[in-house]
C-alpha cells in the first residue's frame, strides 16, 4: 500500500500476518484500536469492537463475530448474504475509525503517547513478522525424543506395575487410590467427592515413604512431556516452512508481557533433564545463523529502586552486585561472602 495513507484497524497484527502469507506488504500503520485499549486498561480480559463500542462511543451494534456465529451455530462468510455482509462491515470500520479517534483522545490524556507510537504501536509489525517466520524445528530430533520418552514411560509403568504387585491404569486416580491407600497402606492426606485425592501436593507429600509415588510424580511428568510438547509440537510444525508459527499476543497479560499461544513457547519445562531436551529441537535456519538469547537483570528490582529511592538497593546495582545477596546480608546481619544458596534463596522470595 501507498506509505503516505494512514492506516487504522483493529487487530491489525492479524492482517499483516494474513497479507504476508499472500505476498503482500502493508506499511503506514498508524493505529490499532485493539492495542489502544489495552494501553488503557491492561487488565480486560477481551478487546472486540463491539464491546469497545459499548465501553468508548456509549452504542451497540452488530459485531462481524456475532454475524458469523460461534461454536456449532458458526457461518461462514461465503454463506452470507452480500448485502448483509457489506451494511455489518461497514458499520464495524465506522466504529473502528470513531474509536480511533476516541482511545487517542484518552491516551494523549493520560500522558502515554510515547508508550503507545514508540513502543506499542511499532511492536505490532515486529510481532508480525516473528509470527510469519516462525521457529525453525528439527523434526528428526523432535520424533527420537518422542522415541526415548516411549522407553522411559514404559520403563516406569513396569517399576510402578512391580511395586504395586499388579497392573492397573495409573491414569486413573480412582484406581491409584486404592493402590497406594488401601494396598499399600498409605497416609491419607486429602479425600474428594469421589474418592481419595492423588494430586500432585498429595504425591509429594507421600514421595518419601514409598518409592512407587515418586515413579508416578516422574511417570505423569514423562507423560505430559510426551502429549504436550513431543507430540504437541509435531503436530504444529508447518509442513510447508518446517517451522512453528507461534502466536505472540500483545493484548493478554495485564502486566505488559507478551503471550505465547498455539503453541506456548514460553513455558517449556526446563526443571527435568528430559524437559531442557526439548530446547534443543529448535534450531537456526541455516550455520550462517545462530539463536541468542538475552534477559534483563532483575528489571522489576531496578524499577522498584527507582520509584522508592532505596539507597542500599541503589548502592547495590550501581555496584554490580548480586541483589539477593545484598538483601540477604542486610535481613539476616551475616557478612555477604558467607551467604548460604539457602540464604540468598529466602532473600529472593523478600526481594
Amino acid at each position: 500500500s501507498d506509505s503516505e495513507i494512514e492506516i487504522v484497524g483493529h487487530d491489525l497484527k492479524s492482517l499483516i500476518v494474513y497479507l504476508k502469507w499472500k505476498g503482500y506488504g502493508l506499511r503506514g500503520l498508524t493505529f490499532d484500536t485493539m492495542i489502544g485499549a489495552y494501553i488503557l486498561n491492561p487488565s480486560r480480559s477481551t478487546f472486540t469492537v463491539a464491546e469497545l463500542a459499548q465501553d468508548y462511543l456509549g452504542y451497540t451494534f452488530e459485531s462481524v463475530e456475532e454475524l458469523t456465529g460461534k461454536g456449532r451455530n458458526y457461518t461462514p462468510f461465503c454463506e452470507i448474504p452480500t448485502q448483509r455482509l457489506a451494511e455489518v462491515s461497514l458499520c464495524h470500520s465506522r466504529t473502528v475509525l470513531m474509536l480511533t479517534d476516541a482511545i487517542r483522545e484518552i491516551i494523549s490524556k493520560n500522558g502515554q503517547d510515547q508508550l503507545c507510537y514508540e513502543i506499542e504501536m511499532p511492536l505490532i509489525e515486529v510481532l508480525a513478522d516473528m509470527e510469519y517466520r516462525g521457529f525453525k524445528v528439527n523434526v528428526d530430533a523432535l520424533m527420537q525424543f518422542s522415541s526415548r520418552l516411549d522407553d522411559r514411560i514404559a520403563s516406569a509403568e513396569d517399576d510402578i506395575y512391580r511395586a504395586a504387585g499388579e497392573k492397573f491404569n495409573i491414569n486413573s486416580p480412582k484406581q491409584l487410590g486404592l493402590i497406594l491407600f488401601e494396598k499399600l497402606g498409605l497416609p491419607v492426606i486429602k479425600k474428594t467427592k469421589t474418592g481419595y485425592s492423588t494430586d500432585a501436593e498429595v504425591l509429594e507429600q507421600l514421595a518419601s515413604q514409598n518409592s512407587i509415588v515418586s515413579r508416578i510424580l516422574e511417570y505423569r511428568q514423562l507423560v505430559k512431556l510426551k502429549s504436550t510438547y513431543a507430540e504437541g509440537l509435531l503436530h504444529v510444525v508447518n509442513p510447508a516452512t518446517g517451522r512453528i508459527h507461534s502466536s505472540f499476543n500483545q493484548t493478554v497479560t495485564a502486566t505488559g508481557r507478551i503471550s505465547s499461544t498455539e503453541p506456548n513457547l514460553q513455558n517449556i519445562p526446563i526443571k527435568l533433564e528430559m524437559g531442557r531436551e526439548i530446547r534443543k529441537v529448535f534450531i537456526p535456519e541455516n550455520e550462517e545463523y545462530i539463536l541468542s538469547d538475552a534477559d534483563y537483570s532483575q528489571i522489576e528490582l531496578r524499577v522498584l529502586a527507582h520509584i522508592t529511592g532505596d539507597n542500599n538497593m541503589i548502592d547495590a546495582f550501581r555496584n554490580n552486585e548480586d541483589i539477593h545477596t545484598a538483601t540477604a546480608s542486610q535481613v539476616f546481619h551475616v557478612p555477604k561472602d558467607e551467604i548460604t544458596p539457602l540464604l540468598r534463596s529466602r532473600a529472593k522470595a523478600v526481594n
